[in-house]
């Protein structure tokens, strides 16, 4: 290889400016290969991050519960308007709480635990726990799988 002169070199690096299609192209088809994986991933991300919020508010409502019935025999009923209100008297503080939307219905015997969906969550469906038969079941974009354990 025959050696070149500085001069030589300067002209031929200040005569290639810039990248070609085929290097353009290749850069676009990659950054459209990681994006078309990276998409679907971070949205079933957010999707499991609003779910495992709501499992755990089911979870502090399954243990108010259960307190409640040590103390009063009865497990308690929160639904509606006034359901907010009746889980801060629990312990239970919701107003953060965009994703979802609770309900408890008890009585001497049982209790069910039902977290709703909200639009702001984009997503829909129901999370319900059931204190008969200790198991979670769910609807909409909920699937069985974003559920726990029946140990759980």
């Amino acid at each position: 290889m025959p050696q070149m002169h500085l001069p030589e070199l300067k002209k031929i690096l200040r005569a290639r400016k810039g990248f070609t299609l085929v290097e353009l192209m290749v850069v676009i088809i990659i950054v459209g290969i990681l994006a078309a994986i990276a998409v679907p991933l971070y949205l079933h991300y957010s999707e499991m991050t609003k779910v495992r919020e709501a499992l755990g508010i089911i979870k502090a409502i399954k243990t108010s519960q259960k307190v409640e019935k040590m103390r009063t025999l009865n497990y308690y009923t929160a639904t509606g308007d006034m359901a907010s209100t009746i889980f801060l008297k629990k312990g239970i503080d919701l107003r953060d709480s965009l994703y979802f939307t609770y309900e408890t219905v008890g009585d001497a015997d049982t209790f069910t635990v039902t977290a709703t969906a909200t639009a702001e969550s984009g997503i829909t469906g129901t999370i319900s726990y059931d204190s008969v038969t200790n198991s979670w079941s769910s609807t909409g974009d909920i699937t069985e799988r974003m559920l726990p354990e029946l140990s759980e």
